[in-house]
């Protein structure tokens, strides 16, 4: 039985490594070691800028352009500061070769940014500086599998299997900046964004039979850590009254990792063992670029933005034994990605409302996994001006992608919605 837990085992963890990143010591030869959860899975800071989805580059106006693009801070000529707060649905279904389908879900709500801008009183031009802290990355998930579509619902009464993930956390951007008119059409915008965030990832594995309970039992707990920097120099440029340019160069962005990881696993022949690693690395992503245009017509704004980053120049700085060979496999693993996005508002200028609308896609650069449909979402938006000094913002987001995994069998489909209210405050 012992040689049948070792065989079980090894399968087991080919299984699971499909899902997450291996701690580094069982990466060897491994192309899933190189996933990153940080390529993906953002989180559009700011309800009126997620309401036109993302398109911020060239028309944001609030706080959270210190995210998409600072130099357009010198529009805001008036001190403002305001909260968010995020409710999300995931949904997945996943599909199994055999015919069984699963459904789960999870949500959460949680703050999802602060920001306070100064705007400083000058004669000529504008000036000001901001300081923010919003999400930016999301990294809740969950899913199952088994061999019995009613299997999870009856644990012990049947005989079978069953396995799946979950997955909870987010990476946050502490961002500070300013910037500054350097003529009456043109702006330019420097922010530091420090960040720091966490990724906790289980996974799970049971076979069962009748009477007993668990005939094998593993499960795979992954903590990651996340601390980092980067930052971001743009441009504003009002080429006449109806439309604006931006251009936006994100610099190289640092991330260390502090990784724990345990794993447990038992069967009914009275095998028992836990193993608990500990290990540190760090990668840099490369420099990214944006850019964006607005246009305006009396009451109504219509924005793109297109951005674009080689994740293929992803780069291991340490953790890993040979370097070199990890970042050929990152270089062969990631490809380069352009995120567009576009969006419009119309003001209704009688009943102090602002409609918004938005779409955006933001394609997956790991290759290591066959990606049916890359994320995109459909974003509404409504906001209010309660009284000259507050205003309230409302954004919603749906959003959907597709993935197959061949070592299992299965096909995986995501479902996301996300609802952001803002409250601001302007002085």
């Amino acid at each position: 039985m012992r040689f049948h837990t070792i065989i079980m085992s090894m399968f087991l963890i080919f299984i699971m490594s499909s899902f997450h990143q291996l701690a580094l010591a069982q990466t060897n030869d491994d192309y899933l070691a190189i996933y990153e959860s940080a390529t993906e899975n953002g989180f559009l800071p700011g309800s009126r800028s997620a309401g036109m989805g993302g398109a911020q580059i060239a028309a944001g106006n609030d706080g959270s352009v210190l995210w998409y693009n600072p130099a357009l801070l010198t529009r805001l000529r008036k001190s403002e500061f305001s909260a968010t707060l995020s409710h999300q649905k995931l949904k997945n279904n996943t599909a199994l070769i055999s015919g069984n389908t699963f459904n789960n879900d999870v949500g959460n709500t949680r703050l999802a940014g602060l920001w306070g801008i100064y705007s400083v009183p000058v004669d000529q031009g504008g000036l000001a500086f901001g300081l923010s802290i919003n999400r930016i990355k999301s990294f809740d998930k969950i899913f199952r599998y088994a061999s019995d579509q009613n299997w999870f619902n009856q644990i012990g009464t049947i005989d079978g299997w069953g396995g799946g993930e979950d997955e909870k956390g987010g990476l946050w951007s502490y961002s500070f900046g300013g910037a500054i008119e350097i003529s009456p059409r043109a702006s330019l915008g420097l922010s530091v964004d420090i960040l720091d965030g966490n990724d906790d990832w289980a996974y799970f594995f049971d076979s069962t039979y009748t009477p007993a309970v668990y005939q094998y039992h593993y499960d795979h707990s992954i903590s990651d850590d996340y601390a980092g920097i980067t930052g971001k120099l743009g441009a504003s440029y009002n080429v006449n009254d109806y439309l604006s340019l931006g251009a936006v160069v994100g610099f190289p962005t640092r991330l260390k990792i502090e990784q724990s990881s345990i794993i447990s696993e038992f069967d009914s022949d009275g095998f028992d063992d836990t193993d608990q690693s500990f290990s540190k690395y760090s990668y840099t992503l490369p420099f990214w670029f944006g850019g964006g245009a607005a246009l305006t017509i009396g009451d109504l704004t219509l924005a793109a933005d297109m951005t674009y980053q080689d994740y293929s120049q992803i780069e291991y700085r340490s953790g890993f034994s040979d370097l070199a060979y990890y970042n050929r496999l990152a270089k062969n693993t990631y490809d380069g990605k352009f995120n567009f996005r576009v969006g419009g508002e119309y003001f209704l200028r009688p009943a102090g409302l602002k409609l918004r609308a938005g779409y955006y896609q933001e394609p997956i650069p790991y290759q290591g996994l066959p990606i049916e449909t890359d994320p995109r979402y459909l974003t509404l938006g409504a906001g209010l001006i309660l009284d000259r000094a507050v205003s309230l913002d409302i954004a919603y987001l749906s959003g959907l992608w597709e993935k197959d995994d061949p070592s299992i069998g299965s096909s995986e489909k995501y479902d996301i919605r996300r609802l952001l209210i803002s409250l601001s405050f302007k002085l």
